[in-house]
């Protein structure tokens, strides 16, 4: 089944044909090819590919498009053709995507799926792989002649850590909202001795300030009159997840830069409380754990098995914090630091 390898690509990369979360329109059609259905208004677009769909929204109709994610229609094996580039690429499809084979291929590669399935999940197993942040939609019962227990109904990107751990600490929502807006108030001593007190066991801990972090995007969003001040402490506690070893330098660098891109586009330049493009990028360029010369690269998505697990790893989290930078490079002043970041733009279709 050679299509087994486009499936375990997908979920290994987080990626389609090399394009993802950081591609544009343009860009997903030099890949994917032209043969699609459009629908759009101002700030939403969707475009369907027959077995893959992916989207974009913008803030206003003169802004341009950003990725937010894609979805492997894996259930439409059995009523459409694949055609187009995947099929050059990875020759037929078959019918169904059993979940057996698929998740035996990644745990061959050394990839373990976990699995998040909630109440609200009638009729699916929801499994999730944290580092290309890829859900899979298992059936737990048939749908007529569309699909078998078993099958694998849909692939999607982006479900990021936060999100995902959010769902073991819904309960304590109230308390956590408002221990942060006391925090607001407090200087940085007496937040560190909050955080002392209040972080849980080190199993949950990861969990919980992920579910911190993402209380205080709900915040910005519920209370713009203190964005600012929301700001500040989001940066704060980024810095201090670092410090204490929750995060690495490498997933602090992607979520400040992510965040930063995510103020600028909602119009909070804050240029008192953000940090520069520069100091964005470069963060983001530091952190990358080895050389371009050094990476592993595909010339062809097929070759993914031919890598091993480390190589995967570093080629991954190249590709991973270009992408968080590639959202700056436009405000780049550092005219060298800038073509740093278009090197490695040029290489980022054949990382993992």
């Amino acid at each position: 089944m050679a299509d087994l390898d486009f499936f375990v690509d997908v979920v290994v990369t987080g990626a389609v044909l090399g394009v993802g979360l950081t591609d544009s329109p343009d860009d997903v059609a030099r890949a994917l090819g032209s043969d699609f259905v459009e629908d759009r208004d101002r700030v939403a677009m969707r475009r369907d590919y027959g077995l893959v769909e992916f989207f974009w929204a913008r803030r206003d109709g003169s802004d341009p498009w950003h990725a937010t994610g894609f979805t492997v229609q894996t259930h439409r094996l059995t009523s459409i053709d694949v055609t187009g580039g995947l099929v050059h690429r990875y020759g037929p499809f078959g019918r169904r995507l059993r979940f057996a084979r698929l998740n035996a291929e990644l745990e061959r590669l050394g990839y373990q799926l976990e699995e998040v399935t909630q109440e609200a999940d009638a009729g699916y197993r929801r499994y999730w792989l944290a580092e290309s942040r890829v859900s899979l939609a298992v059936a737990t019962t048939p749908y007529g002649e569309l699909i078998d227990a078993g099958d694998v109904w849909s692939i999607s990107a982006p479900h990021p850590c936060e999100t995902v751990s959010a769902a073991g600490f819904g309960a304590q929502r109230q308390a956590i909202k408002d221990g942060l807006t006391h925090l607001l108030r407090l200087g940085d001593d007496q937040r560190r001795d909050w955080l002392d007190r209040r972080q849980p066991a080190p199993s949950e801990r990861v969990n919980w300030w992920l579910y911190v972090l993402l209380v205080i995007d709900q915040q910005l969003r519920h209370q713009p009159r203190r964005r600012a001040d929301w700001v500040e402490l989001k940066l704060w506690l980024l810095r201090q997840g670092q410090a204490r070893g929750v995060v690495t330098r490498a997933e602090s660098a992607e979520k400040v830069a992510y965040f930063v891109a995510d103020m600028r586009r909602t119009g909070a330049e804050l240029p008192e409380l953000l940090p520069s493009a520069d100091d964005v990028v470069r963060a983001c360029l530091e952190a990358i754990p080895v050389g371009r010369n050094q990476v592993a690269m595909l010339d062809d998505r097929r070759d993914l098995r031919g890598l091993d697990r480390m190589q995967m790893r570093l080629s991954r989290q190249a590709r991973i914090l270009i992408n968080a930078a590639q959202w700056h490079l436009d405000e780049v002043q550092d005219e060298r630091l800038a073509d740093q970041l278009r090197e490695w733009i040029a290489v980022k279709p054949r990382l993992v």
